[in-house]
């Protein structure tokens, strides 16, 4: 199509200062899920109540991953981010694949980051110990908050054991394996501590 109608075609497409068209992968709790071609800077609220008809239902939104399970999950007081790299990195994600998660409300956020870094543990090669054991050390602190056996320290090495796999794996599995916890920790917070207080 840039061929046929030219490159002046391609950027008109766009918003909130991003031009061109990008195919989004829409799933989780969506009526619609699919792949739509989108133009970029398309806010997450639009995709999911345009693209997507809403949250099944009649839910409301509880938070999303805006470029896969590894990009984080933010919550829906976000939804008006668009869909660009810039504002996502400014927001303190990204992009990433292109694949946006929908999360509803009465979702378990801590249950649903251990089933993520469970997956980012099954997956990982074992070449590099920061990968292959810090997954495994993500898994066994949120199982143990999870099963009711967690205390107010249980998650206290998260922030340096998060930093370290960031730093030091050798590929981006490794170096993002850890950024669906730590978000669930920053933004949804109130759920864990309900959770060790139980």
């Amino acid at each position: 199509a840039i061929l046929l109608h030219g490159a002046d075609w391609f950027t008109g497409f766009g918003t909130n200062g991003a031009t061109g068209l990008k195919y989004i992968a829409l799933s989780g709790h969506v009526r619609k899920p699919g792949v739509y071609e989108i133009p970029l800077g398309t806010t997450v609220r639009d995709l999911i109540e345009q693209y997507g008809g809403g949250i099944t239902e009649g839910r409301a939104l509880k938070a999303f991953a805006p470029g896969g399970a590894s990009s984080g999950f933010l919550p829906a007081s976000m939804a008006d981010i668009p869909l660009d790299f810039d504002a996502l990195a400014k927001a303190g994600s990204m992009l990433g694949s292109g694949a946006v998660v929908a999360v509803a409300e009465g979702t378990d956020m801590l249950d649903l980051a251990r089933n993520v870094v469970t997956f980012f543990r099954n997956e990982s090669c074992g070449k590099c110990v920061p990968c292959r054991t810090g997954t495994q050390q993500f898994v066994t602190m949120l199982d143990k908050v999870i099963d009711g056996k967690g205390t107010e320290v249980t998650l206290d090495p998260a922030d340096d054991l998060a930093e370290t796999m960031a730093q030091t794996s050798i590929c981006g599995l490794g170096q993002a394996a850890a950024i669906p916890v730590m978000s669930v920790l920053k933004y949804f917070p109130e759920e864990v501590e309900a959770l060790i207080k139980r």
